[in-house]
C-alpha cells in the first residue's frame, strides 16, 4: 500500500497555500524576471540558460572576455584597452583554450577556456570600437569507440 501521509502534499501544504496573497505571487515573479532581464536585450539573448554564455573575469589588471557558442563557431569577445597597438598580440588557439599574449602589458599572458572544441584551422579576428571578436568554428568530435562489458566468472 502507498503511504499517502508521507506524500508532500499534506495539510499543511493546503493551509499555506490558502494563505498566499496573489498580489504577493505577482511581485515575486516580477522581481525574478527584473533579475533574469536585468542586462540588455542582446545580452539576454545571449545568456548563459540559452548559450553557453559565459563571462570570464580576471585580476585587476587582466581583460575580461564574453565566450559563448553558436551551432558553428565559438565567439571570444572582449574590450581592448585603450592603449594597445594590435601589432603586439598575439593570438594563439588549442582545441579547447585562446591564448592571448601581450594583452594587458608586455609578457602578460590570458587563458580562456571553449565551452567545446574546436578545428584547428578557419580562426578569425576582428576589431571593431576597442572589440576584439574571435570567431573559431566548431569542432563536432563524433569519433567514438565501443567499449565491450564482460562479464568476469
Amino acid at each position: 500500500m502507498f503511504p499517502w501521509g508521507m506524500f508532500p502534499f499534506n495539510e499543511d501544504i493546503k493551509k499555506l497555500t490558502e494563505q498566499l496573497n496573489p498580489s504577493d505571487v505577482h511581485s515575486y515573479v516580477n522581481d525574478m524576471m527584473k533579475k533574469l532581464m536585468n542586462n540588455t536585450p542582446m545580452d539576454n539573448m545571449l545568456s548563459p540558460q540559452m548559450n553557453n554564455t559565459k563571462d570570464t573575469q580576471k585580476s585587476n589588471n587582466e581583460v575580461s572576455a564574453q565566450v559563448f557558442e553558436t551551432f558553428d563557431d565559438v565567439y571570444v569577445r572582449l574590450h581592448l584597452p585603450p592603449n594597445i597597438s594590435l601589432s603586439q598580440l598575439k593570438i594563439f588557439h588549442t582545441s579547447n583554450q585562446v591564448i592571448i599574449e601581450n594583452l594587458s602589458g608586455e609578457g602578460s599572458k590570458q587563458i580562456f577556456t571553449l565551452p567545446s572544441l574546436v578545428k584547428k584551422k578557419g580562426a578569425t579576428a576582428q576589431v571593431k570600437n576597442q572589440i576584439l571578436e574571435l570567431k573559431i568554428p566548431r569542432h563536432d568530435d563524433l569519433q567514438y569507440t565501443e567499449i565491450t562489458v564482460s562479464e568476469k566468472l
